[in-house]
């Protein structure tokens, strides 16, 4: 659990870079206003660390103070600290103000405030003889500072930019109804201010900024749905002998609303994991040219969930990406669909996956699991059957259901749909087989 000495530390390391707000939050920890939480509050079933800020607890990522010490509870600390700040004025100004529109502004003006520290640990970093040529290419000082001192002025939202010349995303997708996007991590101050707001596992501010100070910020990716990051992973290439890797190195999604989020705001899409796993696949398969397995090593917690996308165990903890489940597999097939161009090899892999699928059908389901994955198999073909998919898709779909039909319960009901959404493809192959027309 957080200890008072924890906090302290905290408040120091950020004394080191900014005195007048080190000094504010010592005075605010002397005054017991900043508080470390009681016994009690590290209970079995308590999600997370926290501390208290004027009597509001404030979230610790349990994962990331392990992991980087006392970075979080000084990201936590800072925003608190800009929120105090923001609410001041606010009173200042006088005023009745509207209390919606106060609670974000104080909101984002304590993210905000984060993201400066913290982009000024990386300036000071940088000038300091920061090691920054670790990746290809690697920009001189000048240049990456000056990236982030821009980053500093910039006053607008993130936005992802669906087409034209600026187009970030790499592919493009759907989750819960909702466009999904998967792109390189976008480096701005609103991409930032939501990260500090997810707080997620493995992915500080400073893990964030250490990406582009190292030159691999390439290798950080999101994804992104109503201009929302609602989940990081970060990748690794490895190479040994004559075996290439693409490593899941870091993973994690949002699972619930953020502090900031306003009454009325939707919970996170479901599925954002297996739609960060299928951007990983179509790295993988469709832009490297020579065969790369995916490989991750599993949390414990996390195993029941990267075994039902189709990752099989090697070792203790180590796992590759074997033979995709039918999440993954729907998430690949939506991908496909909204993207031109795709290689050859990537899509015969998957109209692979398809055949399996379907002949999969013939078996009945003996238990819930089984049920939920044969829903999601069902979904697949209908995906395959829609006018805008793919031909090799297509083809191996209806070829399936026509070779296996007789033991396939659904076979009729989906060679009737394609044959209604007069997908000429799939009446093609209807009519050859003599079906009814």
């Amino acid at each position: 659990m957080i200890k008072r000495e924890h906090i302290k530390q905290a408040i120091d390391a950020i004394s080191t870079r900014n005195p007048e707000i080190g000094y504010s939050l010592d005075e605010m920890l002397g005054m017991g206003m900043i508080s470390a939480p009681s016994d009690q509050a590290d209970l079995p079933g308590n999600q997370g660390f926290s501390f208290y800020f004027e009597n509001h607890a404030v979230p610790v990522n349990r994962v990331l103070f392990f992991q980087e010490g006392t970075a979080p509870i000084e990201q936590g600390l800072l925003i608190k600290y800009g929120e105090l700040v923001k609410r001041q004025e606010i009173v200042d100004r006088g005023g009745s103000p509207d209390y919606p529109a106060a609670f974000k502004e104080i909101h984002e003006a304590g993210l905000r405030s984060a993201v400066l520290h913290e982009i000024d640990f990386a300036i000071q970093r940088v000038m300091n003889g920061a090691n920054t040529d670790e990746g290809p290419a690697r920009e001189t000082k000048a240049t990456l500072v000056d990236f982030m001192e821009r980053m500093k002025r910039e006053n607008r939202g993130f936005s992802i930019q669906e087409t034209g010349p600026d187009r970030q995303y790499l592919y493009k997708g759907v989750l819960s109804g909702e466009e999904a996007f998967y792109l390189c991590f976008p480096f701005s101050m609103g991409s930032l201010m939501q990260a500090a707001d997810l707080n997620l596992e493995f992915f500080s501010l400073r893990f964030i900024l250490n990406c582009l100070l190292r030159g691999v910020e390439r290798n950080l990716h999101t994804c992104v749905v109503q201009d929302r990051i609602v989940g990081l992973v970060f990748l690794s290439l490895k190479e040994q002998f004559l075996r290439r890797s693409l490593e899941i190195k870091y993973i994690a999604t949002q699972r619930r609303k953020t502090a900031g989020a306003p009454d009325g705001a939707p919970e996170p899409p479901r599925g954002v994991g297996t739609f960060l796993v299928a951007g990983v696949w179509m790295l993988a398969k469709n832009e490297m040219q020579k065969r790369t397995d995916i490989v991750l090593d599993a949390e414990v917690g996390a195993r029941g969930f990267y075994e039902t996308t189709g990752f099989e165990s090697r070792g203790m903890s180590g796992f590759v990406l074997g033979k995709p489940r039918p999440h993954l597999l729907l998430a690949l097939l939506g991908m496909a669909r909204h993207t031109r161009k795709i290689e050859q090899r990537a899509v015969e892999e998957i109209a692979r996956m398809i055949r399996r699928h379907v002949k999969g059908l013939r078996k009945k389901p003996s238990g819930k699991r089984e049920l939920s994955e044969r829903a999601v198999v069902i979904a697949c073909v209908q995906e395959c059957l829609m006018q805008e998919s793919r031909p090799e898709f297509t083809d191996a779909a209806i070829q399936g259901l026509l070779r296996y039909g007789k033991k396939i319960m659904e076979a009729e009901d989906l060679l009737r749909r394609a044959s209604e959404m007069k997908a000429d493809r799939a009446k093609n192959h209807v009519h050859a087989a003599g079906a009814p027309r």
